[in-house]
């Protein structure tokens, strides 16, 4: 490639950038190859051809220009004594490309950032040296490249000498891999080669006075490259990071000096990069403008005297640490010494991590700037809970930048008293009196630059006006746990939540004083810790002391501090201390840091102090993460519209009311649902929130519709109840809970389906904390027949009692069933009812309602017999008591129908539900929501029976009538979608199915959740359409998935999970892998035998199916008594009046017309069924070949 500058991509940059918008300026990334390489192939990854500089960073960095350098970089050139004249001939070469380039283009003030390999960045170096010193009036024009360089990456380039010899000795062994013509022109092979080269010590020197200007990433090789005289480092990670230097270093640990800078879109040191490059693009032009300007003043003075130039001088330029000139250097010196240090605390031996808080606290505060003319007073807040490291934070970054800062002073704001003393102090130390206004004064007037540190300003109510220094100078850093507060941050705020997990378990370890290399069991066992307590430095501090002082084992710490909450809490209960509790008392450090947010919050004795409690008491019951508002909100809006609707009601009727009313027992519930109908407002639960928030006992979620509670936090929530008084809050926190849903809603929408789906862990565990609530209804002894009324009427204090239970369990089997959890909504539901029929008799309403509930998430678990029992109970019984025609006799005549199809009564189903569609239509109406739903139950089971174009037209009909009523994404619309889909994918309209089942499939997993059986039976159908559409691989990549979702969450035998198998079994089939088609297919086929027996219509149909693929494999015996199998069992089950009879009636007489059998063709299918009576599948259990 011949020398000089390359283009390898170039965005649609603006010509004219002086007045554009800085965000959006460009840069010029500009890479230099190393020794031996050219500037396409040392930046190529060979493997798979990635050019990462053309090829991935575009992706990530819209706005820069990509160029690489070329210039001879055979190793010869650069030996002996003219290593430093080939060096400089290279760099004022480049400084001259680049010049020149640029401003033909007028993007001569455009930000550069460097990329070097090896040599590339010595040459980079020596360029900068060079274009800096250009300050004369002939040569200013080439300054332009120094003015503009805001950061170069360094990959392996050696800072303090470079050994040639290693490149020439292996030039054939190690760089032909990579370029076989870059050593290929060597003027003499058997040379000797050079030992090392000692210039870059001047070269050094004089970059060093730049580096305070420019951004430096120092990379170097992790790996030594083979040579002929053993393995070595090209540049020694020393050489190349030297410890010395102030900047920011990273290790490629997994490459050599040649693969270093061969990245492909996947490899973590290339993360590593790209974050670096998009930072510096980022802050670049806003930056490297205000230099230009800086710059343009500095040389306007410089044109008075030609002499600058002949003095050697540097154009001075504002960067990393501003200079305002020559005339004033001494001051320069005198205004960095720190004069004054008082940090909140000294920096922990301890301190681990934090790199990115202390990173934006470098960034917004620009320490390194404190040399300019202060524009405003910037003020930072490090906001979180107690225990979080915000002291520790501020503490450590006063003193990394103490050298910026002529005095650093702390304000310890816990009480208006102690930031009233930290004042007085200040102005002492200024030579003031010792006055609150003193200290501030001195503050506001001081010249130099100055930190000031509000540390634990955590009262709400503390007046932070009254904290402010006047005045435009200075910087402000507060600590708080109030993130009320954060708004005071002109500059910035950062919540912390807690360490990142690998900063958590270093911390650990380093505490507990347990030396790398850690084994598995030892990683496994502090990650554990370190979740358990939420990642939160103070705890992980704790527990390391307590391993390090052998109170316990790392392997034994959870039950440990399991057992320190235990005592915690006993010594609560006791209100008095022993020894056991003295010699624990360091580990309450943490929790009483919360104690104390907690008694900020008691001890203000307001309404929304009282409930902020309440509520803590509550959530202690709930999952700690994402707890919905709703709970309240709805809770609250539910208990007034029951009020409201009381209020309205006769006189009489309100006097029977309040009557009962004596009768009932008071209900559990925190004081914000139990109030009159005037003073229950959405307000008075957000003014509760707002008291926790204040004091960082919750944060909120980004919609702040939901909230968080740490894990520690919601652990100490929990145990700060007192023993005796924690099955009551307990039982409180689940009333809350079921006060929330309203067990009649027809809500369908995708708002309450998230809402329902976000109440499932916080419901789980209540129930783990109040299993008690559910005890067996079975236990209940209160007569039957016309005693039961009169037993009940004795006890009416219990019959209120049983009522509640009946409703919350209810609620529960109704929450479970519409999340997809059908076991857990069996189980309570199996409890609704026993419990109603003992207490009202099963031809009372309210048990008929509760059979049908339990019959269809019985029908969704597969257990479709018992399911068809209780249907069929329901619907003699409302025949009985409202009639025939009555709606709700119909609907679980609907019901039943839905059923009998499932269970594969294709002849019961069809009968029942033309005879229910029908009658729907004249009493009901053609439009009616019932009526409709019959229609598409009636719809599917006319597919089953092979009548598509009816089943199509029907479904059609359907979602026409039920969109103009019902919103597009309405789960019974898209049900009806559903239907229509698989009706067109019968009647081979691919196209129109697959819109229908993507609509679908993607509005199901938004509302319903991924993982939600209905969701999984779209992605089932879906896959059906993509393997009659020929994406055979799509539909695997699809089933495998749905597949192992519907086995996590309805077991390995359920129906749904065995249609997939044998939508699976098809897709391998289609691609010709018969094989393993075939062993999916007899383990399938298995399983439904077992399942729903050998008359079922799916064993009849996967028979079937089964006997194609053993034609498809040439295998006619096996297929012809597959065929005869499915014949029977549908001659038992679907009569010979099913289509699917002469389908495969007409297949088994097509083979043995071409068999060598000479039986005749009516015996055939005449003995079909006696022999496939006898004739038992020879299917072993076998084991699935693929993660299906």
């Amino acid at each position: 490639m011949p020398s000089g500058l390359h283009v390898l991509y170039s965005p649609n940059l603006p010509l004219h950038e002086s007045g554009q918008d800085q965000k959006t300026a460009g840069v010029d990334i500009v890479a230099v190859h190393g020794l031996a390489e050219d500037s396409r192939k040392a930046w190529t990854q060979q493997e798979q051809g990635v050019l990462w500089l053309r090829d991935l960073l575009p992706r990530s960095i819209h706005n820069a220009r990509v160029l690489t350098f070329d210039y001879n970089s055979e190793p010869f050139l650069f030996t002996g004594s003219g290593f430093m004249e080939t060096v400089q001939g290279q760099a004022t070469t480049l400084v001259a490309n680049l010049e020149a380039e640029r401003s033909l283009i007028n993007a001569s003030q455009r930000p550069l950032i460097f990329v070097c390999h090896g040599l590339g960045g010595i040459i980079v170096k020596n360029a900068l040296v060079h274009s800096a010193s250009r300050t004369s009036h002939q040569t200013s024009h080439l300054n332009s490249v120094y003015v503009s360089t805001f950061a170069i990456l360094l990959f392996g380039t050696p800072h303090d000498r470079i050994d040639i010899g290693k490149w020439l000795a292996s030039s054939q062994s190690v760089f032909t891999t990579y370029d076989p013509g870059a050593v290929g022109n060597m003027r003499d092979s058997n040379a000797k080669p050079p030992i090392t080269v000692h210039a870059l010590d001047v070269i050094t020197n004089q970059f060093a006075p730049l580096m305070k200007k420019i951004h430096l990433y120092l990379f170097w090789e992790g790996l030594a490259t083979q040579l002929a005289d053993g393995v070595e480092f090209f540049v020694e990670p020393s050489s190349a990071a030297p410890h010395t230097y102030d900047t920011e270093r990273c290790g490629i640990m997994d490459s050599n000096h040649s693969g270093m800078v061969k990245f492909h879109e996947y490899d973590s040191s290339y993360r590593t990069v790209i974050s670096a490059l998009k930072k510096y693009c980022h802050s670049a032009p806003e930056i490297i403008a205000y230099r230009w300007k800086e710059a343009m003043a500095y040389l306007t003075r410089m044109r008075k005297s030609e002499a600058s130039e002949l003095t050697g001088l540097f154009l001075d330029i504002p960067d990393k640490t501003p200079i305002f000139g020559t005339e004033k250097k001494d001051t320069v010196e005198a205004v960095l010494q720190n004069e004054h240090f008082y940090p909140p605390c000294a920096i922990s031996l301890d301190f681990i991590g934090q790199d990115d808080t202390i990173g934006a606290l470098q960034k917004a505060l620009e320490p390194e700037q404190n040399l300019l003319p202060m524009v405003k007073q910037k003020r930072f807040v490090l906001h979180g809970i107690g225990g979080s490291g915000k002291t520790q934070i501020s503490a450590k970054y006063a003193q990394d930048n103490r050298k910026f800062y002529w005095a650093v002073f702390t304000i310890d704001a816990s009480s208006h008293q102690t930031a009233k003393d930290s004042f007085c102090k200040i102005g002492k130390i200024g030579g003031l009196e010792a006055t609150e206004d003193s200290g501030k004064h001195f503050l506001s007037q001081a010249t130099k630059p100055w930190l000031l540190i509000i540390d634990n300003a955590d009262s709400p109510d503390l007046s932070f006006k009254r904290l402010i220094v006047p005045g435009e100078r200075g910087h402000i850093l507060v600590t708080t746990r109030n993130p009320s507060l954060r708004r005071q941050g002109n500059v910035g705020n950062v919540e912390l939540k807690g360490l990142k997990e690998e900063e958590a378990f270093r911390l650990l370890m380093k505490v507990a004083d347990i030396t790398p290399p850690w084994d598995p069991p030892t990683e496994m066992a502090g990650n554990e810790i370190t979740k358990t307590l939420g990642y939160l430095a103070l705890a992980v501090i704790q527990a390391g002391n307590t391993i390090y002082n052998k109170l316990c084992h790392l392997t034994e710490y959870l039950k440990f501090f399991q057992r320190l909450l235990e005592n915690r809490r006993g010594k609560k209960d006791r209100c008095s201390t022993d020894d056991t509790d003295t010699r624990h008392a360091e580990f309450d450090d943490i929790f009483t840091a919360f104690d104390f947010s907690f008694q900020k919050i008691a001890i203000q004795k307001t309404v929304p102090s009282y409930d902020a409690i309440e509520i803590l008491n509550v959530v202690g019951f709930y999952h700690f993460d994402s707890i919905p508002v709703d709970i309240f909100e709805r809770g609250m809006n539910l208990e007034r519209e029951q009020l409201r609707q009381l209020s309205v009601v006769s006189l009489r009727a309100q006097f029977v009311n309040a009557f009962v009313g004596r009768l009932r027992q008071p209900r559990a519930l925190p004081r914000l649902l139990k109030q009159s109908i005037d003073g229950m407002h959405p307000l008075c639960i957000r003014e509760a929130l707002r008291e926790l928030y204040a004091s960082s006992l919750i944060t909120y979620g980004k919609d702040e519709k939901s909230f968080s509670l740490h894990p520690l936090v919601h652990a100490w929530a929990k145990d700060r109840i007192l023993s005796k008084e924690r099955s009551l809050w307990a039982v409180i926190a689940f009333n809350t809970l079921m006060a929330s849903i309203e067990i009649s809603s027809q809500g369908t929408g995708e708002a309450d389906s998230i809402f329902r789906r976000s109440l499932i862990p916080h419901l789980n565990s209540c129930l783990e904390a109040c299993p008690t609530e559910f005890r067996e209804f079975r236990s209940l002894k209160i007569g039957a027949g016309k005693f039961r009324r009169f037993m009940l009427l004795l006890q009416p204090t219990l019959v209120f009692t049983l009522r509640e239970m009946i409703q919350n369990a209810a609620k529960c089997g109704v929450l479970y069933a519409q999340t997809g959890d059908f076991s857990k909504s069996a189980y309570h539901l199996s409890l609704v009812n026993e419990s109603l029929v003992k207490l009202v008799g099963l031809d009372d309403a309210r048990t008929m309602a509760a059979m049908l509930g339990l019959a269809g998430v019985l029908w969704g678990l597969g257990r479709l017999r018992e399911a068809i029992d209780l249907q069929q109970q329901v619907v003699q019984a409302r025949q009985k008591v409202l009639g025939l025609d009555h709606r709700e006799t119909l609907q679980a005549m609907d019901s039943l129908g839905k059923s009998f199809w499932l269970n594969g009564q294709y002849c019961e189903s069809l009968e029942l539900q033309q005879q229910t569609a029908e009658k729907m239509r004249v009493h009901l109406g053609e439009e009616d929501d019932d009526t409709l739903n019959a229609l598409d139950h009636l719809g599917v089971t006319l597919g089953s029976w092979r009548r598509f174009a009816e089943s199509a037209d029907i479904h059609q009909n359907v979602l026409t009538l039920r969109t103009r009523a019902l919103q597009s994404n309405d789960l019974r619309v898209l049900e009806t979608k559903s239907n229509l889909a698989m009706a067109l994918l019968d009647l081979k309209q691919l196209h129109d199915a697959r819109q229908l089942m993507e609509d679908v499939y993607n509005n199901r997993k938004l509302q319903m959740g991924k993982e939600h059986p209905y969701t999984l039976l779209a992605l089932c159908y879906l896959s059906k359409i993509y393997i009659e559409q020929g994406e055979f691989h799509k539909a695997e990549e699809t089933l495998v998935e749905g597949i192992a979702a519907g086995r996590r969450s309805l077991g390995e035998d359920h129906l749904g999970v065995l249609v997939g198998c044998g939508e699976l079994a098809r897709a391998y089939a289609r691609q010709g892998r018969l094989d393993e088609a075939e062993r999916l297919s007899l383990e399938t086929v298995s399983k439904v035998k077992i399942s729903r027996g050998n008359e079922h219509p799916d064993f009849a149909y996967g028979m079937w199916k089964l006997g194609e693929l053993w034609e498809k494999k040439e295998e006619q015996a096996k297929a012809i008594k597959a065929y005869r199998t499915a014949l029977t069992a549908i001659e038992r089950r679907l009569t010979a009046k099913h289509p699917l009879y002469k389908i495969i009636s007409d297949r088994i007489t097509c083979l043995t017309e071409n068999s060598d059998s000479n039986e005749p063709e009516d015996d055939h299918v005449a003995n079909s069924s006696a022999e496939a009576g006898n004739y038992e599948l020879e299917i072993n259990r076998l084991q699935p070949t693929q993660p299906w």
